[in-house]
């Protein structure tokens, strides 16, 4: 009886991490798409973010990969021509190109420049928020896949959620007041707890997905069994380290 049900919890455990490995996959695809969106519009800054974070949500959305890959390249491509005739565009890729290598500083003074020859919307709101992280002696790290894009979106997501929390506090019936409670035996010992440490686990992640895309697979699969090694439940390395392994044994 037992053994049955270990067996049930153990299939119901698998069930919900697929269940929410599958719900990080259709995020990520949003993901990819409103980066589509936005580089129609020209908003290359806000694309490469999401871009950024769909790949960090799933590591084989080569989609998104792909897609990082050539806007920078087309920038990278392009500045020699706009330094002729086109300043205003100059300043813009040449602050992507820092923005997106984490050299904030420098992305922050090619903004400037770009906003004293015509506002725009999207560089206006990237100078200001960089700009104050900077002052909070921001690290390289803390928009790493995602960027500043991922920040608003988790801001408004924050406030959305406090908004319903609110509107279920006014909803709900006061609690009864509690019964006596009668003196019991105290508790068995319990095993101590597992060691988590989810910063640690999200940067062996990171450097996994960096890895991964400059086709190191094995360094990527030893850096995703250091992330399980510190946080167990880290669905997306798990996901990611299964489909490494078979393309390892597969290249075999």
């Amino acid at each position: 009886m037992r053994k049955i049900l270990l067996a049930a919890m153990l299939a119901a455990a698998f069930i919900a991490q697929d269940a929410h490995s599958s719900a990080e996959s259709r995020k990520s695809g949003k993901l990819y798409k409103a980066a589509r969106a936005d580089m129609k519009k020209g908003l290359y800054l806000t694309a490469y973010d999401k871009l950024s974070e769909a790949y960090w949500l799933d590591p084989f959305n080569d989609g998104a990969l792909k897609e990082m890959d050539r806007i920078t390249k087309s920038f990278k491509k392009n500045l020699a021509k706009w330094c002729e005739y086109d300043f205003e565009q100059k300043a813009y890729g040449t602050a992507f190109l820092f923005y997106t290598q984490g050299d904030y500083k420098n992305a922050v003074k090619e903004w400037e420049k770009v906003l004293t020859v015509k506002e725009n919307r999207e560089v206006r709101d990237y100078y200001e928020y960089i700009s104050g992280e900077l002052k909070k002696g921001m690290e390289k790290e803390c928009l790493l896949y995602g960027g500043k894009a991922k920040a608003d979106r988790e801001k408004a997501e924050k406030i959305e959620e406090e908004e319903k929390e609110k509107k279920r506090a006014v909803k709900k019936a006061p609690a009864p007041a509690p019964k006596p409670v009668s003196k019991a035996a105290p508790p068995p010992a319990q095993p101590p707890p597992l060691k988590i440490d989810k910063a640690k686990a999200e940067k062996y992640y990171n450097e996994g997905l960096q890895q991964y895309s400059q086709g190191y697979l094995k360094l990527a699969v030893a850096s995703w069994q250091n992330t399980l090694k510190y946080d167990p439940g880290h669905t997306r390395a798990q996901r990611a380290l299964t489909r490494a392994e078979k393309m390892l044994k597969a290249n075999e």
